[in-house]
């Protein structure tokens, strides 16, 4: 009976033992289950590079890729007129042309000009005249004065022939060309009176400027560095309207397009002319 006794204890103990070793057993395939944290440190840790845009040309490659195509080399460009296509992409055709055109004289009409709505807008660097010599420079580069009084000339007399290069060739002969910088401010304040206009000098007053415009008066003003120029520049203001006033920049057609506000443009104006004709 004893013996017996002792067998059914010994069973049950194996029986408990076989059961404790299984629930050991699940605990190490729990813990090694991949979490998400693994999955991402196996991925790749940079993504591709995009395939990043070809850089635009300098003005320079431009040019010299343009003159290799022409059988010339960048030597027969000036280093002015680079210059000039860094600070105004508009100018492209017209520095491109440079060898081809420099020496042609064009037969200047600009009778389409006449009767217009509006001032015309002239550009110093237009292939009619934008060659020629002027201040020591071509009139692309230092032309802007001369041709501002053009603008001015042929709106109020309606005569064609005051073309920049004709207003230019007056600067020369009357001593308001300055070489290696452009214009004198007397070509407008002096020469524009002797070429018949009436002009008067007036102080940088809002009102004075708004006033003169509305009546239909045109202003040739002379703006520092800023918006129009790094060093100096002639502008035409043509008209106002709600703050913000019209002008011709004979330096930029797309500049022209755009509307100022007046205050902006004041706080780089140097000196400023109002221009109209003379009272009987």
């Amino acid at each position: 009976m004893k013996r017996l006794l002792v067998l059914l204890i010994a069973g049950v103990l194996c029986l408990s033992l076989a059961f404790c070793g299984r629930k050991g057993e699940d605990t190490p395939q729990q813990t090694s289950t991949p979490t998400e944290t693994s999955e991402v440190t196996t991925a790749p840790t940079t993504r591709p590079t995009e395939t990043t845009e070809a850089t635009e040309p300098t003005p320079e490659q431009v040019v010299e890729a343009f003159a290799k195509e022409q059988g010339l080399t960048l030597a027969d460009w000036p280093e002015s007129l680079i210059k000039l296509l860094e600070k105004n992409p508009e100018t492209e055709e017209y520095v491109l042309n440079y060898p081809f055109k420099k020496d042609m004289e064009p037969e200047i009409d600009l009778s389409d000009c006449l009767n217009e709505s509006g001032v015309p807008l002239l550009i110093q660097w237009d292939e009619r005249w934008g060659y020629t010599e002027y201040a020591g420079e071509l009139m692309g580069l230092s032309g802007c004065g001369p041709t501002c009084l053009s603008m001015a000339c042929i709106y109020f007399f309606q005569d064609a022939t005051y073309t920049p290069k004709y207003v230019a060739e007056f600067s020369e002969e009357h001593g308001y060309a300055v070489d290696g910088n452009g214009s004198a401010w007397t070509l407008i304040s002096q020469g524009g009176k002797e070429l018949g206009l009436d002009v008067v000098e007036i102080p940088l007053d809002e009102n004075r400027i708004i006033n003169n415009l509305e009546v239909g008066n045109l202003i040739i003003c002379v703006v520092g560095p800023g918006d129009f120029t790094t060093s100096g520049h002639f502008l035409v203001l043509t008209g106002y309207e709600d703050g913000y006033v019209k002008l011709n920049d004979p330096n930029s057609p797309m500049r022209t397009e755009q509307k100022w506000e007046l205050t902006r443009v004041m706080e780089q104006i140097d000196n400023l002319w109002v221009c109209r004709l003379p009272s009987e």
